[in-house]
């Protein structure tokens, strides 16, 4: 989208697209929240083991992390509107294939496509906010879209805990309605802007990111937590994640070599870049310390399982509430400030639970910074600096990379937090967990201080327009 189509867009038109791309975020963030509360009652109905109904959680993100970077890099070839529109409606059938399910399988089938469609939601709508929006309101418009991953992490298991007792399907039915809703109104509402290039499609990278993202989640998934070290060399984990890591240079060398590669590897020669996927990745360990808090609680504090959970309100209502503020503020101070403050209250925080885990008035504190620091390290500051950095036709690619490692991340910090809290009893094995995820961070501080300053950052958002 040139400057003068840019301007075609008045500001009312690019409020009614960013609540689109805010009702559609929101609809594939929820339903990633409120599956948990729901996995009981599917594994009741289909008298399912929890390692069994573990894959309705795990296909999605195999998926997940594949659907990302192929629609991304799709919308910067064939248009945002034709690949926001794919992407809610595959979520949609997908929501109807386990909403009306009579079976396992074509909840697992269900959950594969939801995952897909679900991939490239953020991706295409952080894309066009670089396409469209002026370079003042792009952080605004970015935070109010972030915002949306904090309301569903509380509002996915409320809403899980309001419709279960009408049937857990109703959890997925609610998808359908907006979904449908969400294709009539970006079929309306979106520019129908189309790039004159043709795409030769990434067969083999596709193929090999795919088996990378199934080795990768495959083997995590089969780690025992109880028994963390036999379980990671036993014949079915160890061989998956041995060939992640073989594949790995492999994939780099087909993207390398690739003409239009499915996930832009020359894009990470880009210091600020490479800064922002260590970011990523940084978050994706400390978040999954951050779920095990509830668990921290029970044991600290003695609280049951439901007001156990209630602890994770003021991390959650903290980063919902920040994050709009936050892009805001990003217009004119830029991501390395925001990023450097955030960051460094977010490692006080982890170690102020570590340390003082009983004490309440402390512990709501401590999860407010934490929830600030979470929101900088993974919402629109670090989504800005790759806008900034990404060329136009490859703004959608480069919001992909960012999806992608946060679900590898969390992934691996999964196995690895409970791995830590397995291997010792009691409170210890949380407080060692918070501890290794305050330090890393203070990494990802450290690396904050090499970004760019905002009037470079300015210089580098127009200089790629």
């Amino acid at each position: 989208m040139n400057a003068m189509q840019r301007k075609n867009l008045d500001t009312k038109t690019r409020n009614l697209i960013l609540v689109l791309f805010l009702i559609g975020v929101f609809m594939g963030s929820l339903d990633t929240g409120i599956i948990g509360p729901v996995l009981p009652s599917i594994e009741q109905s289909f008298k399912l083991t929890s390692r069994e109904s573990s894959w309705i959680f795990t296909l999605f993100v195999i998926t997940f992390m594949i659907g990302s970077p192929v629609m991304a890099k799709f919308s910067d070839f064939y248009g945002r509107k034709k690949i926001f529109i794919l992407d809610v409606f595959l979520f949609g059938i997908g929501s109807c294939l386990i909403a009306f399910s009579m079976n396992i399988e074509s909840i697992f089938l269900g959950r594969i496509i939801q995952g897909f469609g679900c991939g490239g939601l953020f991706p295409v709508a952080g894309a066009f906010i670089g396409d469209a929006f002026p370079l003042t309101e792009r952080g605004k418009a970015l935070g109010i879209l972030g915002s949306v991953f904090g309301i569903s992490a509380i509002g996915g298991p409320l809403v899980g805990a309001v419709l279960i007792p009408y049937g857990w399907n109703w959890c997925f039915t609610i998808n359908i309605p907006i979904s449908i809703f969400l294709i009539i109104f970006a079929w309306y509402i979106l520019p129908d802007l189309e790039d004159e290039r043709k795409l030769k499609i990434d067969y083999l990278g596709i193929i090999v990111l795919s088996l990378l993202s199934v080795f990768l989640a495959y083997g995590l998934n089969q780690i025992d937590s109880s028994n963390f070290i036999n379980s990671l060399l036993s014949i079915n984990v160890l061989p998956f994640l041995v060939l992640f890591i073989v594949l790995i240079p492999i994939f780099l060398k087909i993207e390398k070599r690739a003409e239009e590669s499915i996930v832009p590897i020359h894009m990470l020669k880009n210091r600020e870049i490479s800064i922002a996927c260590i970011e990523t990745l940084a978050y994706g360990l400390i978040y999954s310390s951050v779920i095990f808090v509830p668990s921290l609680v029970i044991l600290s504090m003695g609280l049951s399982n439901q007001y156990a959970s209630l602890m994770l309100i003021p991390i959650l209502g903290a980063n919902a509430v920040a994050a709009p503020i936050l892009g805001k503020i990003l217009d004119s101070v830029g991501s390395r400030k925001i990023m450097a403050i955030g960051t460094f209250i977010l490692a006080i925080g982890l170690i102020a639970i570590a340390f003082y885990p009983s004490n309440l008035i402390f512990f709501i504190i401590a999860g407010c910074l934490m929830g600030v620091g979470m929101v900088t390290i993974i919402g629109a500051p670090l989504r800005y600096i790759v806008l900034s950095e990404a060329k136009p036709t490859e703004r959608g690619a480069g919001q992909a990379i960012v999806n992608m490692l946060s679900s590898a991340g969390q992934l691996i910090g999964g196995a690895l937090i409970g791995g830590i809290i397995a291997s010792f009893s009691g409170i210890f094995g949380y407080k060692i967990s918070l501890i290794l995820a305050a330090a890393v961070a203070f990494i990802a501080f450290l690396f904050t201080l090499k970004l760019k300053s905002r009037d470079e950052q300015i210089a580098t958002m127009k200089s790629n327009q």
